[in-house]
């Protein structure tokens, strides 16, 4: 196989190295690693660790995801390299609609940019996340948006002969398409912060569902997720991990059950 990740923070693994108790000076100035994330750990359990690349960046937009897949699947590293590799699978981790990725003239780079519900003229994403939140951002138009780049992406790589499979990271959008392979597509809290929250509620016997009131509130009252960057920790990781083993339609050895 050869495996292709894309997403934020959570596919990428920040935040993986978290111990215990580590105060945020010593937590910010570790060195990174992401060996404990869930996707590094997918990429040993089917052995490609040198048929691998990843696009899942820190704070990532989905904007900015298509951008990356975009500038890739049309490069000629991929037309002149990977393009031949057999057995293309493609992971991608859809994050909130509250973010974009936009040219900025102060720092002359894209940016991604976070919507903000108060002013801030300190530097011009700032100013950017402000007006695009007051004067653009609709969810409903936002989720219509997305369900067009999940339809034209499932499109392009079934032309490319190209598996490919989708799922939320930390909130379920209100889809109203159902592409098979969208990961619990069916299910209402599809997302892997749901699943992190349902895991350790049903281990635990939680049956009154206090976790979908609010799920960072949950997870974070219950150690699921790091109280620094609200990610999830190694455990966390190896949960997903479990998730994405049981729930692709192939095994480590490629053998496929399903499309």
């Amino acid at each position: 196989m050869y495996l292709i990740t894309f997403g934020d923070d959570w596919t990428l693994g920040t935040g993986a190295w978290y111990k215990p108790g580590m105060p945020k000076v010593v937590y910010d100035n570790t060195d990174v690693d992401y060996e404990f994330s869930w996707r590094m750990m997918l990429r040993d359990y089917y052995g490609c660790q040198d048929r691998y690349k990843n696009f899942a960046s820190s704070k990532s937009s989905n904007q900015k995801q298509f951008a990356l897949a975009k500038q890739y699947f049309a490069s000629k590293d991929y037309w002149g390299n990977t393009f031949r590799e057999k057995d293309k699978v493609v992971l991608w981790g859809l994050t909130t609609t509250r973010r974009d990725y936009k040219w900025c003239n102060d720092t002359s780079v894209y940016e991604n940019i976070t919507f903000r519900e108060e002013y801030d003229d300190s530097r011009y994403k700032n100013k950017i996340g402000y007006g695009l939140n007051k004067w653009c951002y609709n969810e409903k138009i936002a989720v219509k948006e997305l369900q067009l780049e999940i339809l034209h992406w499932n499109q392009y790589f079934k032309a490319l002969g190209i598996k490919n499979y989708w799922f939320d990271t930390f909130s379920s959008k209100p889809y109203t398409i159902k592409p098979h392979n969208f990961l619990d597509i069916g299910s209402t809290h599809r997302d892997l912060l749901s699943l992190l929250c349902i895991k350790h509620a049903v281990g635990n016997r939680e049956s009154s569902g206090g976790w979908v009131k609010d799920k960072f509130e949950y997870a974070l009252n219950n150690k699921i997720i790091n109280p620094h960057d609200l990610l999830p920790k190694k455990e966390g990781h190896q949960k997903i991990f479990e998730y994405f083993v049981k729930n692709l339609p192939f095994d480590r050895n490629y053998n496929w059950s399903g499309s």
